[in-house]
């Protein structure tokens, strides 16, 4: 049995979104603005003035305490990242396995639309609502450590001691965002997915039909 044109269009329209959902991760993964923030001296704050950027794997810090500018870079290597290891290690475990299943469906996505014969939409459905709900796991896990602890604090031990602080001034990044956009790019491969299911019509259910009356009637003569 052969898919009709409009399955194999909405099977490849996924293709693409996958495309797009494997891109947006990349970027999140490659950037450094899952959060970004503003900080200043308690001891004399109308002086002082920072920023702070940071992504999963590096940061940078760009601190004037009064009587000039100092930029440093950190990685989470050093042991300096500023959200905690579980929050870390959850976050990007989840990223890797959407990044996979986005990957997989890309993968099935091509199959299912070049294939000649029908071939079951049901393992795309499944590896792209896998890519979703890994994406909003690490949404999830990344919002839980940033309520709970970043919006409150950004700064290392060493910036604390000399009275630097971010209380309140943190905001979530360009990268973040990127994350929620591969899971609503995901999403909308399921609805794509659902509604070539959805369309029970194959090519080969009319032709050969057609084809059989037409046979009955040479048979006639």
């Amino acid at each position: 049995m052969k898919l009709n044109l409009f399955k194999r269009s909405m099977i490849f329209a996924t293709f693409f979104g996958s495309c797009l959902c494997i891109a947006l991760i990349v970027a999140s993964l490659g950037t450094t603005h899952w959060i970004d923030a503003r900080a200043r001296r308690t001891s004399n704050p109308l002086e002082s003035e920072g920023r702070i950027s940071f992504g999963l794997f590096e940061g940078r810090k760009e601190l004037n305490p009064g009587y000039g500018l100092r930029v440093r870079d950190f990685s989470v290597k050093a042991g300096t990242h500023p959200s905690r290891r579980w929050a870390w290690c959850g976050t990007a475990a989840l990223l890797a396995a959407s990044l996979l299943s986005a990957g997989g469906a890309c993968v099935l996505a091509a199959l299912g639309s070049a294939a000649r014969a029908r071939c079951p939409p049901r393992p795309l459905l499944v590896s792209n609502s896998l890519a979703v709900l890994f994406s909003l796991g690490a949404i999830a896990v990344w919002l839980t450590e940033y309520f709970l602890r970043l919006q409150h604090n950004v700064m290392s031990d060493e910036d604390l001691a000399n009275t630097w602080t971010s209380d309140e001034t943190a905001d979530l990044g360009l990268s973040f965002w990127l994350v929620v956009a591969a899971s609503i790019a995901a999403f909308v491969n399921n609805i794509c997915i659902l509604i070539a299911m959805a369309d029970g019509r194959d090519i080969d259910t009319i032709a050969p039909a057609l084809e059989e009356k037409v046979n009955g009637a040479i048979m006639l003569y």
